[in-house]
């Protein structure tokens, strides 16, 4: 019987993303230095633990969590979301929660940058949650500060991703305006 590969889990413009090609200085080198040694450390991974990216726009957290998800996807089941497309697509319909839930790694991008509701709430919480007690591990993006995430995010949510996850924050120029000069 002829086995289908599943598609990326990435989006086309962020497969290219890798370890070899960010961008490592004194300011990123320890977040850097953790995520290979995630990689590394992936198979022995029990307990769900995921990392917590921060940092301002353009210093590398998303950039860092696919190079992650590429020296990963060819073993394990690895998902990706950018938070507001995924909420916005949830909206929309009936929206099948299954592969975010039971991935070996997901991906949340750019978390709290969604529009602040009960139902987002709800619905990231369902995510979280779910992976949580299935012990699946997460790695979360966002430019808010750990401490924000309460405001931000809501208690309950926020101690579920803070209280499972290494937190590291990503230092740092915005690369993304650098490339273009600015």
């Amino acid at each position: 019987m002829l086995q289908v590969k599943p598609a990326d889990p990435l989006p086309p413009g962020l497969r290219g993303h890798s370890f070899t090609n960010f961008q490592v200085a004194p300011y990123n080198e320890e977040p850097y230095r953790i995520c290979t040694a995630y990689v590394e450390r992936f198979p022995e991974l029990k307990s769900g633990q995921g990392l917590v990216l921060t940092g301002k726009s353009g210093t590398g957290k998303t950039h860092l969590a696919c190079a992650v998800a590429n020296a990963l996807k060819e073993k394990y089941w690895v998902q990706f979301a950018h938070v507001p497309t995924l909420l916005e697509k949830m909206r929309g319909g009936s929206f099948d929660l299954e592969p975010l839930l039971n991935a070996h790694l997901l991906i949340l991008d750019d978390i709290g940058s969604e529009r602040e509701s009960p139902w987002t709430t709800e619905r990231l919480l369902i995510i979280v949650e779910g992976r949580l007690v299935h012990c699946r591990p997460t790695i979360y993006t966002s430019n808010y500060e750990t401490a924000d995430f309460d405001k931000r995010l809501g208690m309950r949510l926020a101690s579920r991703i803070l209280g499972h996850n290494v937190a590291l924050v990503l230092h740092g120029p915005d690369y993304r305006l650098q490339r273009y000069g600015y």
